[in-house]
C-alpha cells in the first residue's frame, strides 16, 4: 500500500477515478446497476482504459462488451464482443476467468498487479481493478464486471502480489482520501 492510504492503487489516477465513479453510483449498500454505468458519463481519461464484461453462462467464460482504445492498442487486439475463450488460452485464460469469477462470487472489488514484458519497452507493472455491477433485472446478482487496466514501464514489481479483494468500505474510504488530496478528475 501507499503510505497511509488504504488502497494499493492510491497512486494510480485511472484506477482511483474508476473506483470513485463506481462508488458514486452505489445506492445505500447495493452494487451499482448496469443502467447506472454509462461510459459517456465518466471522466474522459478513463474511457481508453475501460472494459466491461459479462458472464456467458458457460462456466467462467466472460464476454467483453466494451474494450477501451488504449487496451486494444496495448494488447494488439480488439476483444469487444469476444469471449475469454476466444481471447486467452492456457493458464492465462484460467487465471483471468478466475479473477472475474471471484468478483462475481464475492460481489467485491478486486485489485490485481502483475508484470508484463512488452517488445518495445521491456518489463512493465500492470495494474487491474475489477468492480462488480448488478443487473437491472436482479440487483442482488453481479451481472457485469467493470474494469480498468493501467501499466507503467518504470516500477515493475519484483514479485507477483496476489489478487486482493477490497472491501467496499475500504474502497470508499480510499476514494474519500483521494478526493481530499485532489487526485480525482471532474466530469
Amino acid at each position: 500500500m501507499t503510505a497511509g492510504l488504504p488502497l494499493p492503487f492510491a497512486d494510480d489516477r485511472i484506477l482511483l477515478n474508476l473506483a470513485a465513479y463506481w462508488s458514486a453510483r452505489r445506492v445505500e449498500d447495493a452494487l451499482p446497476l448496469r443502467s447506472m454505468i454509462d461510459p459517456l458519463d465518466m471522466p474522459r481519461r478513463l474511457l481508453p482504459f475501460l472494459s466491461l464484461a459479462e458472464p456467458t453462462g458457460d462456466e467462467h467464460v466472460m464476454r467483453f462488451r466494451l474494450v477501451g482504445t488504449e487496451l486494444v492498442q496495448r494488447f494488439n487486439r480488439d476483444a469487444t464482443g469476444k469471449t475469454t475463450a476466444e481471447v486467452y488460452s492456457g493458464a492465462y485464460r484460467h487465471h483471468m476467468e478466475q479473477l472475474y469469477a471471484t468478483v462475481i462470487a464475492k460481489a467485491q472489488p478486486l485489485y490485481v498487479e502483475s508484470t508484463q514484458r512488452w517488445a518495445e519497452e521491456g518489463m512493465s507493472r500492470v495494474r487491474r481493478l475489477l468492480l462488480p455491477v448488478a443487473g437491472d433485472s436482479d440487483p442482488r446478482r453481479v451481472a457485469f464486471v467493470l474494469g480498468a487496466v493501467t501499466w507503467s514501464v518504470s516500477g515493475a514489481p519484483a514479485n507477483q502480489p496476489k489478487p486482493r479483494l477490497i472491501p467496499i468500505q475500504a474502497l470508499e474510504k480510499g476514494v474519500l482520501q483521494a478526493t481530499f488530496r485532489g487526485m480525482l478528475d471532474t466530469l
